[in-house]
């Protein structure tokens, strides 16, 4: 006698190694801030008058986005980062550690004690609509049962 709701034998995969090579966003922009810088150099350098100068300049500041984005690379890997990718973590307090994890969790309970104040600010106005409903069900009723026995008087002394 066999069951039509039972689960045939299960196939469980066992987990494989990430196949796709991981590229965090702090990463991935600055190596693109600094082709950018790179190839805006070659342009600013011909075109501008004094191009030595605004050379010098842009290698300066690419060198600048080589270091940002060797930074961002070094917070993305530390654990305590505090936050998705590292460097500084969502409120952007540019720290790591336990103060930031610890100013989070602060947060976080302060929007769950907001929320908690919205839930019941919401179930407040859902039981008035309700009283409001009830009550206005209550007239209605009264009002057709005054019409029907008026029609009804009025049929009979016809």
């Amino acid at each position: 006698m066999e069951n039509g709701n039972r689960i045939g034998s299960l196939s469980i995969t066992p987990t494989v190694a990430r196949q796709t090579p991981q590229n965090d966003f702090g990463t991935v922009f600055a190596r693109t801030a600094q082709e950018v810088v790179r190839a805006g150099a070659g342009v600013a350098a011909n075109l501008i008058p004094g191009g030595p100068a605004v050379s010098a300049a842009v290698s300066s500041i690419s060198s600048v986005v080589s270091t940002t984005a060797g930074s961002a690379r070094a917070a993305s890997t530390t654990p305590l980062a505090g936050g998705v990718g590292g460097a500084g973590g969502p409120l952007g307090t540019g720290g790591s550690g336990q103060g930031e994890q610890w100013d989070l969790l602060a947060a976080q309970k302060q929007m769950q004690a907001e929320g908690m104040k919205m839930n019941l600010a919401y179930m407040d106005l859902q039981n008035d609509m309700q009283k409001e409903s009830r009550a206005h069900n209550a007239l209605s009723n009264i009002m057709k049962v005054r019409h029907d026995s008026a029609k009804a008087a009025i049929n009979n002394i016809r």
